[in-house]
């Protein structure tokens, strides 16, 4: 064992000049601080102290973090690198040698096993907080600092220096040593466990003590954060039990949309969004930035190592300088191995923090927009000024594209660090030739600038199309059953298809522009190649070897990158500068208004269609201008206000005193809630005030009537209830509110004459009354005002007569008599109703069995409406028959024209790299002469060109397909649901019905079609890197076989985790649009009962419960990312180590072989495109039907 450990050699062994003089001895005494922490830990690890000791019982530990946390985690990572590097080195030198020496690896691989080990160990002692057996590691560290300290010194007195390879690797141990060791006294001195005193107690994060929070990436350790290993239990058990809200808890206190618009909000100065953007968002814009500057350099490694791979070189002596070293070919495999893992954890690191950041900001932004919702003018919607299409297009849009501009921010400044580092590399490879290539990317970037400026002002345009056609949709859908009496429903639907032909004529427009920024991102590598090439073959006077060819293609790929996200980049800040409110200013609605609302008792206000008395109870709500005079609200001795009103009133809302108010609206409006939590509205439930208010409204026998009485859910448009119901349900919230003042306008407006009575009698003369509340109520009922206590006569927004009914009769006789005549009518018409009363129950029966037959049907159907009670979710496979719809939309000649030029451009673009690689094959083989090169040169021009003009041919397609296909989609989507029957529109939410219009629509628009290719191109080119790898490497073959079985078994479970997080992301999006909605259409109603605190908490939380689902989508997809990268890396250097990398002989093909493999490592951007996008399917799931 000695013999092996030191060699054959004698002199190994020699010890005259003293033991340390010995370099296998010192090699020897470093492994003492291995074996002592190996023997120490590993019983301790076994046993379990961790574990048992636990001094904290949550339910997941892993927040409790000692101090220097990251930088241990960070510094450990470098040492076992480090260790990696020692170990290639003494396998390297050993293989130089005519005898096995051990001793020249061995400590490393010790030393490797040893700093695993402690970190394992660190953590579970750390999660255990346990810290007193931490000082096996600080005695480990001290050992090992000593021990390298005396090899570096021994190197030192033998002559090396910084040539020496096997000295830098010595000095850099010695050095992160001493760091941990001065991690581990730090962590003695804050926790203060030396000499076995009691440790500092901890207490868990704020977030941590609300069991209900399960997004864990914050509070867990740094392995762990960058490879997403918490995610494993959630993504496991969906393909037990479905994902639910319940599953993925609350958000994060600092991720929640409170927190950050209290961050992102400037109060007293002008709005700004950058300025917002920069106070609250600007460290992890930062961060996110700094982790792509990592990630971008890393990725020069690949160009890199694929030169030294494809060269050879011959070395003789038995010791490693650096640069020997890194000329290594299965050196360099590991070092491309290790820079493409670390390269995609600082890519998916950057990408996480700037969704999650997005997201942050998206919650800020809705906060925002809610607020200004909630000072909105109605004068604003009810004269179209804002309307709810714009508001759900404000929402679901907007606030989306702002947050993916957030995402792609990183690539404004990354992309000139990318082309200036991969201009230098290219030159060092090809010198001035390399200088052509350059020139064609540089001169084409301002065409792709102008292609993303004509992007932004087409999908400016189109938005404005999109905003008209869902403004007159939501028109239509108000209406509809007006246009259903009339059968008008082609005629508008006609209106609408006109719009989307302009909106389409705009979308023509962004798709060619697409295509084109597609077609010069697949064309511009192809010509820049083929203009260097071509001068290096021609200008140079040297033969083109594979190591430069195959360097420098993938250098023009990662040059052409950034070009291509600045149209993405472009397009998105052009389009945030267009989100503004206005409020306008009209003429004088009421004027000459001088009134006094007597406490306690009855006032009417009365007077003929459009004089002014809906506008007198807005301006005494505070929705009207007030431009001259004031409202007073005067508290009596027994805190019952008096109103006094003396001003001239307009459009648009001011401030508003408050008190307490109840108010019924002229139009009904309804809560998206059950009948039960739309009279309570927020208040208490009292079960006797409760039945005492349905009695008064004569609700009780329609809510006998319904599927599950008073617990039926009615949607803003109502469940099967007539305008009377709905009217009666909005004075029973009215009347149930133990307010002061009860503001009435016209209750009885769509009520029958015997319901008319009931409600007057009962809930307003007995239930209010008896109550001694102030009551305004405004009625074209004039037989009741002889219970008024105060009237008041209006007339073309002015008051006519004010007073009691014998005052007025008095002063006034001619407007006495005319209402006397008016009384007299209504007493006869309520005459003939009373005997229609008798038949009521008789028709009540009728209509209850009737409503159970209904039911009954309904739940034989299989498409129940998912927002309108809880349905359990199928979990059902990739809903291919949807994409099948998708592409059959765009008719099967485009189909077939889209698939076979994909084929065919894929099959030239591996025929120029086949080419190449023969072509640097053959002249590295046989050197022969500049002149032979005319064939080799002129096929790879031929190959190229075509290359570019099917780049050109496939981007059209595409756009061509998807634009046919989302008019066609669109025309079918409406027509299905305007010629749908009525009970549809009662049981669906406008809200929802607009996404469809909305957010669906424009996913259907304009970004099916460009993730379609990227899928198409991402697939393609894995194919044809597997079939040239296979080709030039058949020892890859073995390794497809695990590749493809860990593929399999992560997607199997990705997907139904996904499929379950996209449908959370989905379904907790419309609550939140038709919360959004709901507070635009009943502004009045909500700021009457100042109850906007109330619905700004329930959109908040309605906000968080968005974000936590797509939070959890978006971490889903970093998981697959990590796992699926790391796969194809761990098997890529599997094959090319079996395959010995590079064949004698056929250099290009073996150069080919790695340069498709860096490749398909390289197809991340397009991969988390789809995984970001790939809702777009379920979004054309629902849309489909």
């Amino acid at each position: 064992m000695s013999l092996s450990f030191c060699g054959n050699n004698i002199s190994s062994y020699n010890i005259y000049d003293g033991v340390l003089q010995n370099p296998c001895f010192v090699d020897a005494l470093n492994l003492v601080p291995h074996v002592f922490l190996l023997f120490i830990t590993f019983p301790i690890l076994f046993i379990g102290w961790g574990s048992q000791s636990s001094k904290v019982q949550i339910h997941h530990n892993t927040w409790l973090h000692f101090p220097g946390h990251n930088l241990r985690w960070i510094l450990t990572f470098a040492l076992l690198f480090v260790h990696v590097c020692e170990i290639a080195e003494g396998i390297v030198s050993d293989s130089r040698r005519e005898s096995r020496h051990l001793h020249l690896f061995m400590p490393a691989v010790m030393g490797f096993v040893a700093t695993t080990t402690s970190i394992v160990y660190y953590h579970n002692i750390e999660t255990s907080n346990f810290p007193k057996l931490l000082l096996a590691l600080f005695l480990y560290w001290v050992m090992a600092f000593i021990t390298k300290t005396i090899k570096l010194v021994k190197y030192w007195q033998s002559g090396w220096g910084v040539s020496d390879l096997r000295f830098c690797i010595t000095g850099i141990m010695v050095i992160l040593n001493g760091l941990l060791m001065a991690v581990e006294i730090n962590v003695i001195r804050v926790r203060r466990y030396v000499f076995f005193m009691n440790p500092q107690k901890v207490k868990p994060p704020e977030d941590l003590q609300d069991l209900g929070v399960r997004f864990l990436q914050p509070f867990v350790n740094l392995l762990s954060k960058a490879t997403y290993w918490w995610m494993n239990t959630l993504i496991i058990s969906a393909h037990k039990k479905p994902i639910d809200l319940k599953a993925i808890g609350k958000l994060p206190i600092a991720m929640r949309a409170v927190t950050n618009y209290v961050l992102a909000d400037y109060p007293n100065r002008t709005p700004s969004i950058w300025l917002a953007m920069y106070r609250a968002f600007g460290r992890p814009i930062l961060l996110s930035s700094t982790f792509r500057y990592l990630a971008d350099l890393l990725g020069f490694a690949g160009p890199l190592c694929i030169s030294g791979i494809v060269q050879t070189h011959a070395f003789t002596s038995e010791t490693l300088s650096s640069k020997e070293f890194l000329e290594n070919s299965y050196v360099l495999a590991v070092l491309l191995f290790l820079a493409l893992i670390l390269q995609r954890t600082f890519l998916q690191a950057s990408y996480y923090v700037t969704i999650e950041t997005g997201i942050n900001l998206r919650g800020a932004l809705l906060a925002m927009i809610y607020n200004k919702i909630l000072r909105l003018s109605t004068s604003n919607l009810s004269m179209g000024e804002m309307t709810l299409g714009q508001i759900n297009n404000l929402v679901a849009i907007e606030t989306n594209q702002l947050m993916w501009f957030l995402f792609l921010c990183p690539n404004l400044w990354a992309m000139p660090v990318q082309i200036i580092m991969g201009v230098i590399l290219l030159y060092n490879l090809l010198g001035s030739s390399a200088l052509v290539g350059a020139a064609v990317i540089v001169l084409l970037a301002p065409i792709q600038y102008f292609i993303a400026t004509k992007l932004a002002e087409a999908q400016k345009s189109t938005l404005d199309y999109s905003t008209e056609r869902l403004k007159k949709t939501n028109e239509i859908l108000k209406g509809i059953k007006l246009l259903k009496l009339y059968a008008w429903e082609h005629i508008f639907c006609k209106s609408v298809e006109e719009t989307r032909m302009k909106e389409l004529s705009s979308l023509k427009t962004f798709a060619l522009y697409t295509s084109l920024s597609i077609f010069m991102n697949a064309a511009i590598p192809i010509a820049a190649v083929l203009a260097t090439f071509v001068t290096h073959a021609y200008a140079s006077g040297n033969n083109l070897k594979p190591a430069e060819a195959f360097a420098s293609l993938s250098l023009f790929h990662i040059l052409v990158t950034p070009l291509f996200l600045l149209s993405t980049v472009v397009r998105f800040a052009v389009k945030v500068t267009n989100g503004y409110f206005s409020w306008g200013s009209g003429l004088a609605t009421l004027s000459n208004i001088d009134i006094r609302i007597p406490t306690g008792q009855l006032t009417m206000v009365v007077g003929q269609v459009g004089c002014g008395k809906s506008s007198l109870l807005l301006a005494i709500l505070g929705e009207m201008q007030t431009l001259e005079g004031k409202v007073h609200w005067n508290l009596s001795s027994d805190d019952h206000p008096c109103i006094i009103l003396v001003f001239c009133f307009s459009f648009p809302f001011s401030s508003r005193n408050r008190y307490s108010v109840a108010y019924a609206a002229q139009k009904p409006w309804l809560l998206n809630a059950t009948v039960e939590e739309n009279i309570t509205f927020g208040s208490p439930f009292n079960k006797q005030r409760y039945k005492a208010v349905t009695d008064a409204c004569s609700l009780q026998p329609d809510i006998d009537l319904l599927p599950f009485g008073d617990q039926t859910e009615i949607g803003e448009r109502g469940i099967n209830l007539s305008g009377g119901q709905r009217q009666r349900i909005c004075v029973a919230r009215a009347l149930y509110q133990n307010t002061n003042i009860v503001l009435l306008d016209d209750p009885f407006s769509a009520l029958d004459i015997h319901l008319s009575d009931h409600l007057m009698q009962e809930g307003i003369l007995k239930f209010l009354q008896d109550d001694k509340r102030t009551l305004v109520l405004v009625t074209h009922k004039l037989q009741y005002l002889t219970h008024a206590d105060w009237i008041i006569a209006m007339k073309d927004g002015t008051v006519l007569r004010e007073g009691t009914l014998k005052d007025i009769q008095t002063k006034d006789v001619e407007l006495y008599e005319h209402w006397k005549t008016l009384m007299n009518r209504q007493d006869q018409e309520l005459e003939k109703v009373i005997r229609k009363t008798l038949r009521r129950a008789m028709y009540s029966r009728e209509a209850k069995a009737q409503l159970e037959d209904e039911d009954e049907e309904e739940e034989e159907e299989e498409d129940e409406d998912d927002n309108m009670s809880t349905v359990m979710r199928l979990r059902t496979k990739m809903p291919w028959r949807t994409c099948w719809r998708y592409l059959t939309s765009g008719g099967f000649f485009l189909l077939f024209l889209m698939i076979f030029s994909k084929l065919l451009k894929h099959s030239v673009i591996v025929a120029i790299d086949y080419w190449l690689a023969t072509w640097t094959s053959e002249y590295s083989i046989n050197n022969t002469g500049k002149a032979d090169q005319t064939y080799y040169v002129a096929g790879f021009s031929i190959l190229c060109g075509a290359g570019i003009f099917l780049c050109l041919v496939t981007s059209l397609t595409v756009e061509w397909m998807g634009l046919t296909a989302a008019k066609n989609l669109h025309h079918n989507l409406l027509n299905k649901i305007i010629l749908g029957p009525i009970r549809f529109f009662d049981t669906t939410p406008l809200g929802l019905i607009l996404n469809r219009f909305s957010a669906d629509t424009n996913i259907i628009d304009q970004h099916i079609p460009p993730t379609l290719e990227s899928l198409t191109r991402s697939t393609l080119l894995c194919l044809s890197a597997i079939g040239m790898i296979s080709y030039a490497t058949p020892v890859f073959l073995v390794a497809l076989v695990p590749l493809g079985v860990a593929f399999y078994f992560i997607q199997k479970y990705f997907r139904v985790a996904s499929k379950d997080l996209q449908e959370l992301d989905d379904t907790t999006q419309l609550p939140l649009l038709c919360h959004f909605s709901e507070t635009a259409e009943g502004l009045t109603t909500i700021r009457a009962f100042r109850h906007e605190t109330r619905f700004k908490q329930r959109m908040l939380e309605l906000t968080d419960t968005n974000n936590i689902a797509y939070l959890f989508l978006s971490a889903a997809n970093r998981w697959l990312e990590v796992r699926t990268v790391r796969s194809s890396h761990d098997f890529e250097m599997e094959a090319q180590q079996k395959g010995g990398l590079v064949q004698r002989g056929s250099q290009g093909k073996g150069a080919l072989s790695v340069l498709f493999f860096f490749c398909v490592c390289e197809e991340d951007w397009p991969r988390a495109n789809i995984c970001c996008q790939s809702s777009s399917l379920f979004s054309l799931e629902e849309d489909c039907h």
